[in-house]
């Protein structure tokens, strides 16, 4: 495994990195470690990500990760989508070690959000477009998105290989579900209503979009990563999911520190919907362009999305309950989101996401 010491010269094998550059002492490596082993290289001779894998699984997912950027930065692509990922360097199968570009002077969409207490509507239609090119790509990719989709879809048919990972809250979580009447019907109804339409990255989330610094004074394009997932798949699934992400603003902005119910907090929250609805709105609509969604086209894909923004709030709630004994409020109220918009994903498309009927 290469230690921070060692990132240095192994930069300079590669040829990513002079010795000139060295020896002039410009440069910097910062341990980013989470998942992988992660260096954040910033020299005169440019920055880069350096990702390590750690363990088969890891490996696994490294690779197909470095695979999904090798074939995106193909020179087959024509849309374009190359302008909205951080730039492929090099994988290196032996020590499975994928280098990308290390994106300078920007934030992440939930950096920005809690920086500024809102989303910006500018940010938004930028994240559209660089979806939007994604959703573009070649669709003939040969990897297959390995989304949430089949543990989601099937949580209230729990296989025994997946308790061995559970939490205690999150055997709690699975019970819960089990005993909502109607839920197990949605969910699969919604098993059947996938439909793999298209390139997606399949596990969207909002520290997965980088945007540019000062935004308002930057022509660069919203930049997305991590890949790890990403594949053939239903569009509807990554909208969705950023859905339910400016949602979560609102959701985790207010304290939810006893059992009582959800409606009591929402006038303390120090995001409200209204501060996020413009934004969903403008991403929305720029998507819809961008993809030439329209009439009942665009009525049928944004709610199969807004539906699939609830199954992203149960996979939150499954990331809550891992490191917990026992289902806390946060958990049970993403849940409850999660069914009231399924229950009504008209309703939930205009009183939550504020995104108007195009027939109103």
């Amino acid at each position: 495994m290469l230690s921070q010491h060692d990132v240095v010269p192994y930069l300079l094998s590669r040829g990513l990195m002079s010795s000139r550059c060295v020896v002039d002492g410009n440069v910097a490596v910062l341990d980013n470690s989470r998942r992988n082993r992660n260096y954040r290289i910033v020299s005169a001779d440019g920055c880069h990500l350096l990702k390590q894998a750690v363990g088969a699984d890891r490996i696994e997912t490294l690779s197909r990760e470095a695979a999904i950027y090798q074939q995106l930065f193909s020179s087959n692509q024509k849309n374009g989508i190359a302008a909205y990922l951080p730039r492929f360097c090099a994988y290196d199968s032996e020590q499975h070690v994928l280098i990308l570009e290390l994106i300078q002077d920007a934030e992440t969409l939930r950096d920005q959000q809690q920086r500024l207490g809102r989303v910006s509507s500018h940010s938004a239609k930028k994240a559209a477009d660089a979806l939007a090119a994604l959703h573009r790509a070649d669709p003939t990719l040969k990897e297959k998105a390995i989304t949430p989709r089949a543990s989601v879809l099937s949580l209230h048919q729990p296989t025994l290989a997946s308790y061995r990972n559970v939490s205690r809250a999150g055997l709690q979580l699975v019970e819960i579900i089990q005993k909502q009447k109607g839920l197990t019907d949605q969910l699969e109804e919604l098993r059947h209503e996938w439909q793999p339409s298209g390139f997606i990255h399949g596990d969207i989330r909002a520290e997965n979009f980088l945007i540019p610094v000062p935004l308002s004074r930057d022509k660069r394009p919203v930049k997305i990563v991590d890949f790890e997932f990403a594949g053939a798949g239903d569009t509807a699934w990554d909208v969705g999911s950023l859905f339910s992400e400016y949602l979560s603003f609102w959701l985790f902005s207010f304290p939810l520190m006893t059992a009582s119910p959800l409606d009591r907090f929402i006038q303390l929250a120090d995001c409200p919907l209204d501060k996020i609805q413009p934004s969903v709105r403008s991403f929305w609509s720029q998507y819809a362009r961008c993809m030439v969604l329209e009439n009942s086209k665009s009525e049928q894909f944004l709610l199969r999305a807004v539906k699939f923004s609830a199954l992203r709030f149960f996979v939150m709630a499954l990331e809550v309950s891992a490191a917990l004994s026992s289902v806390n409020t946060y958990i049970l109220s993403l849940v409850q989101l999660g069914m009231n918009i399924l229950a009504h994903p008209e309703e939930a498309a205009v009183e939550l996401f504020g995104i108007a009927s195009s027939h109103d």
